[in-house]
């Protein structure tokens, strides 16, 4: 099976297009999602999860009751970097628990789990499908880059990141903001399932939001939802091969 995981309605609202054989469900008393197909991979679809902790939570439940292959995050994020322009897509290398910047402990990282490291590294199968997916629309401009995954999205920690924005990446790589993303990754890996990050940017991080910015990041989604299932259908025909 394969989740998609987004924020609000919005961010899946593609993939609910498409999804055959549906069905829905209610995981943990609150997430309606939806179950069915996608060409010919079993997919699962979720939103409202606006959160690290709850994303985190959500699906170590889904992963605990379903056979997850795949873990995919949509939906939106805010570019750090200002190569990346508003309605760009946006594919991760790597995610960085950005939740916290103190801590009384010395063996916890940025909120982490006790010995575990806060960067969560895309395996390059993964990213070489969402790539291959993303390269087939040519009217698409897409960047791979480095996010930063923060529930604080208060003025000082926003300047806080864009003042050392260049501690996160040495190797200076693009870097965007979002909200859910570490808890995709942390959950992913502790249950050892492969997970990728792929959103549109609205916006620079220094810049207010408005509803012009939304709008474009919304026409955008359609893109993103093309390639994404572009790729689920390599994942599947992939499969198919190494099955013969």
């Amino acid at each position: 099976m394969i989740v998609i995981v987004g924020e609000t309605h919005d961010d899946v609202l593609y993939f609910d297009s498409v999804l055959a054989n549906r069905r829905e469900e209610t995981i943990l008393g609150k997430y309606k999602v939806s179950i069915g197909t996608i060409f010919s991979q079993d997919a699962l679809i979720a939103y409202n999860l606006y959160t690290s902790s709850l994303a985190s939570a959500f699906l170590m439940n889904i992963i605990d009751n379903y056979i997850v292959d795949l873990v995919i995050s949509v939906g939106r994020c805010m570019s750090v970097s200002d190569k990346i322009k508003n309605g760009d897509i946006v594919v991760s290398t790597k995610v960085i628990d950005a939740n916290v910047d103190l801590t009384m402990f010395g063996d916890v990282a940025m909120a982490q789990v006790p010995g575990f490291d806060r960067t969560f590294h895309v395996q390059d199968d993964i990213l070489g499908y969402i790539e291959k997916g993303l390269q087939r629309r040519i009217s698409i401009n897409y960047h791979n880059a480095v996010f930063l995954s923060t529930n604080n999205m208060s003025k000082e920690m926003c300047d806080f990141l864009v003042d050392r924005k260049e501690v996160y990446s040495i190797t200076k790589d693009l870097i965007v903001i979002d909200q859910n993303s570490a808890g995709v990754a942390l959950t992913s890996m502790l249950k050892e399932v492969p997970f990728i990050v792929v959103k549109v940017a609205e916006n620079n991080l220094a810049v207010a939001n408005n509803l012009d910015s939304y709008s474009d990041v919304l026409s955008k989604y359609i893109d993103l939802g093309k390639a994404v299932v572009s790729t689920i259908n390599d994942i599947s025909r992939s499969d198919i091969l190494e099955g013969e």
